[in-house]
């Protein structure tokens, strides 16, 4: 039986939009070298020169929920510099050579502000084409369809032309009401379309079909879309449809493992649609060999891939898919203890029909529906559901037996090393995973990252996307804060490779002119300083500031870091850092005073831990020697604009655990020196001549600071906060002596820094010597070897077979010595054959003690009992 979720679903392809180009733009060649002879030439393969990238963020829509964190960058920069500087060669069916342009197309998961319905979702504007929009429309613009209705049904339902309705990804309004303002994404439709079958979510045994549709960036698209144009797509599933950011979960992992289970579907869908549904006209005959699978949602491609292909599924064979792990701490790992919630995710429509057929069906449903380790079942019956269920699905079970979605990815590139690979985003970070000496960053998964073989690669960072040099960028989420309408006294700089002291004069004249702006609107009241950094739909969810700075004086330095508010980014370390700067008896208090800190990244869950420890640290500054620095230290709890380090002495990122690192990047890209946490992708780019690191990783293990694992989580975390904040305040002394004392030095380290090459297309330096574009094309997709070098073979399972219950007492029949025991469990072993429900218990240890011998001994006459039963039964 097959449980739809979609009755009567449409995937009509909408002919009026026939004419899309799919976000060729041809000022790149994303069609390399094909001009008019649009027909696929790779007759014996995939498209060696095609790479498909999975990321579930992209900065460049312009949408806050695109871009949480870094990754966002990552979305938008690596295929757009694959394709804009990358070449390979291709052998042609006549053998000849030619030389093509890498074509980089970017997917990512559909979602929707306020749609419970899981519908497509329409931006109505009557009266106006979609080429003439503002770039934010009121939200009573937006309609969101039933399931089911397309874009032709809505339009003669709100009476409207064709041309005056668009399908649109919306985000949330800036406040409440009919006339709040939304930013957007209009979309194309494709004629993709088609379902996944997958195992029910409900139903044990039975299958449930999710309908899918490929839409693509259309390019009547607002001023702030980058990605109008550009080969960028959505899968939409209805789930996907209802999440209210793409990655279907928040940025800290805070979901039910449901999502989990969405974001799979999305993967089943894209796996679908990039290697069977995309070699058309349509799509300039894409039909990638290789794709980049980036953090938790796509973990699971590899294992959908070999799903197929060994089911006989051949359009996959011979593809290479690197997955990408761009955060393994525990919180962003996607662990459950339930293994049909995780079977659900992993496992195919065979394994459906397989456990249907078990003879313990019935034992396994009474699992699924009350929990495979509840009291509900007999101590037997978990033990029958465990002996099923574990080999199943032990290729993912983590260090705690948590079935862990990362694992996913894991497993896969284990048990499918030819095609499938996996890695991280710096080579500290990646040695951090598998060191037996740091456990939480990769927090259960250590030993499985020591055993895999590892392709990791630091990632770049593109300085142009800061825009330092346009005054009329943006410096808040939009152009109605405070600092927007201000933005004139904002000094404009870019380098030319010998104005470094004008670049070091305009860095110092904005922090004047934005420490005047703060000391201005601080003194004017808190409603002010919220007006000065965000827009009224940010204040009203809870954007804030605490605290205010006063004016820069000379000689004074403004140190600045920023991220997204989670307790990876350790923020209590550089708060903390400056409190115990303050605090030292050797540092006389005029000095001090010259050093102002602010830290910009919310809003932040007001009951966060991470959050009570910076307030609390904050308001011990507020008060320290009388209030002397009570202006001196500021925490933007809000969305904080990455431009900002435009204004920017030094900058100062203190990170639990750091991937590769954004945030140090974009300082380097603006001349800022910086200080940093020593772990991850800092430790590989950052060294005297640019910058300044702690002594130490921060998440050491407890026995470092004279603990154990039987410390709380918040013992072991104080302790390492503790021991990080005391040499972030050694960075602080280090900064202001140098800016003070020693000024060559400093202005030395911004020269270095913007001239350090960190693009993803030039950042040898920091990469073993080769870009991080070329260590994926070469390394490890090795396209340049060709078609013909890849294992074409179907590839291996990852989900295992269902295992065989067979009675402990059974196993120990043929171990013991014991002649009593042995008649004990042949009766035993009798009766569970009949049966009649009586059975002994019997702990399956090596070893049996004297006493257990004698207690199972002194049964005799009990079983002696059971066995006369059991043959008048028979």
């Amino acid at each position: 039986m097959r449980v739809n979720l979609v009755n009567n679903y449409s995937s009509t392809y909408n002919t009026r939009r026939n004419s899309y180009s799919h976000g060729i733009n041809n000022k790149q060649s994303v069609r390399p070298a094909l001009g008019s002879r649009m027909v696929h030439i790779s007759f014996t393969g995939k498209n060696m020169w095609q790479v498909a990238s999975i990321t579930p963020e992209n900065l460049g829509l312009g949408l806050p929920e695109a871009y949480q964190g870094g990754e966002g960058n990552v979305g938008l920069e690596l295929p757009a510099s694959l394709r804009k500087h990358e070449k390979v060669k291709v052998k042609l069916p006549d053998g000849k050579i030619e030389e093509r342009s890498v074509d980089a197309r970017s997917f990512m998961p559909f979602w929707e502000y306020n749609n419970d319905k899981g519908g497509y979702k329409f931006l109505i504007h009557k009266g106006m084409k979609a080429s003439e929009l503002a770039d934010e429309m009121p939200a009573s613009s937006f309609y969101s369809a039933n399931l089911g209705e397309d874009i032709e049904a809505v339009a003669k339902k709100m009476k409207v032309s064709m041309d005056e309705i668009s399908y649109v990804i919306q985000s949330k309004p800036n406040g409440s009401g009919p006339n709040a303002k939304s930013k957007y994404c209009l979309l194309d439709p494709t004629s993709v379309s088609g379902e996944i079958t997958r195992l029910s979510e409900t139903t044990l045994g039975e299958t449930q079909t999710i309908p899918y549709r490929l839409f693509a960036i259309s390019a009547n698209n607002p001023s702030y879309n980058q990605l109008k144009g550009e080969p960028h797509y959505f899968i939409y599933t209805p789930h996907l449809a209802r999440a209210s950011k793409p990655y279907a979960y928040d940025c800290f992992g805070n979901t039910p493992f449901e999502a989990e289970i969405v974001n799979s579907d999305g993967m089943r869908a894209l796996a679908n649609t990039i290697h069977k549904q995309m070699n058309t006209d349509e799509f300039g005959h894409y039909d990638p060999a290789n794709v980049l699978c980036h953090d938790r949602i796509a973990h699971t491609y590899g294992n959908h891939i070999a799903n197929m292909s060994a089911a006989g599924d051949t359009s996959v064979n011979g593809i290479k898919a690197h997955i990408i792990a761009h955060n393994t701490g525990r919180n962003y790992q996607g662990a459950t203890g339930d293994p049909f919630k995780y079977q659900v995710v992993v496992a195919d429509v065979s394994d459906a029909e397989a456990m249907k057929n078990l003879p313990n069906f019935d034992i396994l449903q009474k699992a699924k529906q009350y929990g495979i380790d509840s009291d509900v079942l007999s101590p037997r019956e978990r033990q029958i559901a465990h002996a099923i269920m574990d080999p199943h699905l032990a290729n993912f079970k983590d260090g705690a037996g948590s079935y862990n979605i990362l694992k996913a990815g894991i497993s896969a590139a284990r048990i499918n090393p030819d095609n499938i690979t996996t890695g991280t985003v710096s080579y500290t970070f990646g040695n951090e995973m598998r060191s037996t000496d740091m456990y939480d960053a990769a927090k259960f998964l250590t030993e499985d990252y020591a055993a895999a073989a590892h392709n990791d690669v630091l990632n770049g960072c593109t300085p142009a996307s800061l825009e330092l040099d346009n005054r009329d960028a943006l410096l808040g989420r939009d152009k109605t804060n405070g600092l927007y309408a201000a933005r004139e006294g904002f000094t404009p700089f870019k380098y030319d490779g010998n104005n470094i002291e004008q670049i070091v004069a305009a860095r110092e004249s904005n922090s004047k002119w934005l420490t005047n702006l703060i000391w201005e609107a601080g003194e004017k009241g808190q409603d002010e300083l919220n007006k000065l950094f965000f827009n009224e739909g940010q204040i009203n969810d809870g954007h804030n500031v605490k605290g205010y700075l006063s004016p820069m004086k000379d000689g004074e330095i403004l140190v600045m870091g920023w991220g997204r508010p989670d307790e990876q980014k350790g923020f209590p370390i550089t708060i903390k850092g400056f409190l115990k700067f303050l605090q030292r008896e050797d540092i006389p208090k005029e000095v001090k005073t010259k050093v102002k800190v602010v830290i910009g990244g919310g809003p932040w869950p007001k009951g966060a831990d991470d959050y009570k420890s910076i307030m609390a640290d904050f308001d011990t500054i507020q008060s320290l020697d009388g209030g002397a620095y009570k202006h001196n230290v500021m925490v933007v709890d809000g969305w904080f604009s990455k431009r900002l380090v435009g204004c920017a002495t030094y900058g100062m990122f203190t990170s639990r655990r750091e991937m590769c690192g954004i945030t140090p990047l974009e300082a380097k890209s603006a001349g800022v020196p910086y200080g940093a946490t020593k772990t991850g992708g800092p430790v590989d780019y950052t060294n005297s001549l640019n910058g300044f690191l702690t002594k130490e990783a921060v998440e050491r293990n407890p026995e470092h600071y004279g603990l154990t694992w039987n410390h709380t989580k918040e013992e072991i975390d104080a302790a390492r906060v503790e021991r990080q904040s005391t040499q972030v305040a050694d960075i602080y002394k280090s900064m202001i002596d140098e800016y003070s004392a020693d000024r060559p030095s400093f202005v030395a380290k911004c020269k270095k820094n913007i001239e350090e090459l960190i693009d993803w297309h030039n950042n040898n330096e920091y990469n073993r010597g080769k870009s991080a574009n070329r260590r994926y094309l070469d390394d490890i997709f090795e396209v340049e070897k060709g078609w013909d070098a890849r294992n074409k073979n179907p590839l291996k399972r990852i989900v295992g077979q269902f295992g065989e219950y067979k009675e402990e007492l059974e196993t120990l029949m043929g171990k013991t010595k014991s002649k009593p025991l042995k008649v004990i469990l042949a009766v035993a072993v009798g009766v569970l054959a009949i049966g009649l429900g009586a059975y002994i218990y019997v702990k399956n240890s090596k070893q049996k003690t004297d006493a257990d011998i004698k207690n199972t001994d002194n049964a005799t006459a009990e079983v002696k009992t059971e066995k006369t039963d059991v043959k008048t039964a028979a």
